[in-house]
């Protein structure tokens, strides 16, 4: 069944009407138009229709970007969630489009709006993947009186998002997938009042995307509140543009572009311009942001820098909730599981000898207790737990303490991730990487026990209570007390930096103690990238 809507600035627009639900989706609506594969996008004012009185079908999704083919396959695998069955969506290079759930009825009030930005490594994902599907999320908030407006956006990855030449910043400029996601803020201040939203309330979700925003440059407000799950501005490391010119020309030899040591970057940007799009997809390349740049002013986003209190342009963030999976690094278990990597113990313990000192590597094994004798799934399950409590929950510490936000929030996910469905980890053992969001938005809903579906909704309650800004979602962090709300497989409780720092044997309070023994400032970010990462890759 559909509905359709008169929208002031937009005109006709047909949605797909809810099931027994006041709920219209509008699918597909594009923002933005790409006037070079590798240019700037620029905002739309208008939908392509031909005429005022033409009505714009919004019932279909708009195509994901280009991404290796099989990515919703790959993705439930990573992610150890039920593939019922999804299709693989169509993928174009013309990819910006966005998706609202809004009720067909108008209040006299314009309604708070969430707007989700997918995660993916800068390299795979869309706002459209089944299973982020908001469905039960937004009828939770209708039938709790927390009405809302949802949005969720796609934008350009890989190659196209965030491949540049420092030489031809005319032709490649950096960081195109996050200046997509500012012209999709740009139409949802312009556009969502017609939806009866409130471009004065919104809150923005998701992982890396919305924390770099949160340190940018920009000083244009583009959200009141923030809510970042699993992903900070060291998730992925950037690259100097030095670096990006570095990878430009060694993605040009991967594209099979000739000659490359006596032509120009602008001969070579042109060869990258005119290539197939199924070369482009070939490169697989895992998306970097770029620093030094209008976006990320400073030589290199880390967590030494974050937790600094920076001077910040971003003086428009109200209220801010910062998050870590207690096992993250489910998604590199996984995925190095199926690559049969050998050794894990022997080539943890040798890169922690090269790359520490001789106590500092013995005692990061120690905290981890990673033995020689390890079998291989053993010593990489240890291993990835190292990656969880520096990559991600040591990045949220330094986000939190060092957030713009007038008021800051901490968040502890260790929700078992119930299904296998595929992956190398058993159902229920791990809270990993990506189930928060999903688990949030409910599509699996209908496949958890009654007793883990009241903590979802419990939380869900909290996620949307801050919202609708009705109340504060839990006690305030601070650096003394440390308070964080831990959503756990019993309940959801409040713990102070004692608790958590002190649990598994004081594994975490162990890790940041010697992180700073080792480096000082710079150790969480030396154990990171200059430990972990080296480990990983």
């Amino acid at each position: 069944m559909t509905s359709i809507l008169r929208h002031p600035l937009l005109g006709l627009i047909r949605g797909n009407k809810l099931t027994s639900t006041d709920l219209v989706q509008y699918c597909g609506l594009p923002y933005g138009t790409i006037p070079q594969r590798f240019s700037r996008s620029t905002t739309l004012q208008e939908l392509p229709t031909t005429s005022s009185s033409e009505t714009f079908d919004a019932t279909k999704t708009g195509p994901e970007c280009i991404q290796p083919e099989g990515a919703v396959k790959l993705d439930c695998e990573s992610n150890q969630f039920p593939n019922q069955d999804f299709e693989e969506p169509p993928q174009s290079e013309n990819c910006l489009y966005l998706n609202v759930v809004a009720p067909e009825s108008q209040s006299t009030t314009p309604l708070p709006v969430l707007v989700f930005l997918h995660g993916g490594a800068f390299l795979i994902g869309s706002s459209s993947r089944p299973y982020y599907t908001p469905t039960n999320f937004v009828k939770h908030a209708f039938s709790t009186n927390r009405p809302h407006i949802f949005v969720s956006i796609n934008f350009r990855l890989g190659a196209l998002g965030f491949l540049h030449s420092s030489e031809v910043s005319s032709l490649i400029p950096p960081n195109n997938g996050l200046h997509d996601q500012l012209r999709a803020f740009e139409w949802i201040h312009r556009n969502i009042s017609g939806f009866n939203g409130d471009p004065e309330r919104i809150t923005a979700i998701g992982g890396e995307s919305v924390s770099l925003h949160t340190i940018s440059g920009n000083e244009t407000p583009l959200f009141k509140q923030v809510i970042a799950f699993s992903g900070s501005p060291v998730t992925m490391p950037s690259k100097t543009p030095e670096g990006h010119q570095e990878n430009f020309l060694e993605l040009a030899d991967k594209l099979g572009v000739k000659d490359i040591k006596t032509k120009t970057s602008e001969q070579i940007a042109q060869e990258f311009i005119d290539a197939p799009i199924s070369k482009i997809r070939e490169l697989s390349f895992v998306g970097a942001p770029c620093s030094s740049s209008e976006m990320l002013p400073y030589d290199k986003p880390t967590m030494a820098l974050t937790y600094s209190k920076l001077e910040s342009n971003v003086k428009w963030l109200k209220r801010a909730i910062y998050s870590s999976c207690t096992y993250d690094g489910s998604i590199s278990y996984n995925m190095m599981s199926k690559s049969g990597k050998k050794d894990n113990a022997k080539s943890f313990i040798d890169n922690a000898n090269e790359n520490m000192s001789k106590a500092g590597a013995q005692e990061l094994s120690s905290i981890y207790g990673i033995d020689e004798n390890d079998s291989d799934p053993a010593a990489l399950k240890k291993g990835c737990q190292f990656e969880s409590d520096i990559g991600f929950f040591a990045a949220s510490l330094a986000e939190v303490q060092g957030s713009p936000a007038e008021k800051r929030f901490l968040q502890l996910f260790d929700l078992k991730n119930p299904f296998k469905a595929g992956g190398a980890l058993p159902e229920k053992e791990a809270a990993s990487h990506t189930w928060d969001i999903v688990a949030l938005l409910g599509k699996y809903d209908d496949l958890l026990d009654e007793k883990t579906l009241k903590i979802v909704k419990e939380w869900r309650g909290r996620i949307l209570s801050f919202v609708c800004e009705e109340d504060d979602p839990w006690i305030e962090w601070d650096e003394e007390t440390g308070n964080a709300l831990r959503i756990g497989d019993e309940d959801l409780k409040m713990q102070q930096k004692s608790e958590y720092m002190d649990e598994d044997g004081q594994r975490r309070k162990r890790l940041l103690e010697l992180a700073e023994r080792e480096k000082g400032e710079q150790g969480w970010d030396h154990l990171w990238e200059g430990v972990c990462r080296k480990w990983l890759d």
